[in-house]
């Protein structure tokens, strides 16, 4: 029987480490973060109200014309699930920071996007703002899974601005 010698040199064990990880980290994903709260919390009596309005007050320079759109049906859609009491508020919303990936920046160093702003529940009779919410969330990652997961910014944090309203205002 003959003895087999097998010979591992450092360079050998490195590249073999190196490159797996290297592509593994190329094609990490995203998560999303955010710190919002409630400058003024919805009484519990109004916990049951419904949305009957939305108002975009204002949305900052360079986003896109459709962004409004976007975001008036994100809020649609997700306060129909969550807003769903028979007491009808208005909803006015203000956008103050909207930032989206660089797709070549999320690839190789990692990016992010977020939204910022803040959201009003408004007594239609009277005027009187019964909740106040600041906004904000952010999508972050890099590589190929995020700059994936990140495309459709806009659409994607006007999304992650109407879940966490109803997050915050009416707890889900």
């Amino acid at each position: 029987m003959q003895a087999v010698s097998f010979s591992v040199s450092r360079a050998s064990i490195a590249g073999r480490t190196v490159l797996p990880v290297v592509f593994l980290a190329f094609l990490t994903g995203c998560h999303t973060y955010g710190s919002s709260e409630a400058i003024k919390s919805l009484p519990s009596d109004l916990k049951s109200a419904s949305i009957s309005d939305i108002e975009i007050k204002s949305l900052p320079p360079g986003v896109s014309p459709e962004f409004s759109q976007k975001l008036n049906t994100a809020l649609l859609a997700e306060t129909k699930k969550c807003a769903t009491g028979s007491h009808p508020l208005k909803l006015s919303v203000s956008i103050g920071r909207l930032t989206t990936e660089n797709a070549a920046m999320t690839l190789l160093v990692g990016d992010s996007e977020d939204i910022k702003g803040s959201a009003q529940l408004i007594e239609p009779a009277n005027g009187t703002v019964v909740g106040d919410y600041d906004i904000n969330k952010s999508i972050g990652g890099g590589g190929v899974f995020a700059a994936i997961g990140m495309a459709g910014g806009e659409a994607k944090l006007a999304n992650a601005f109407a879940v966490e309203l109803c997050q915050q205002a009416f707890g889900h």
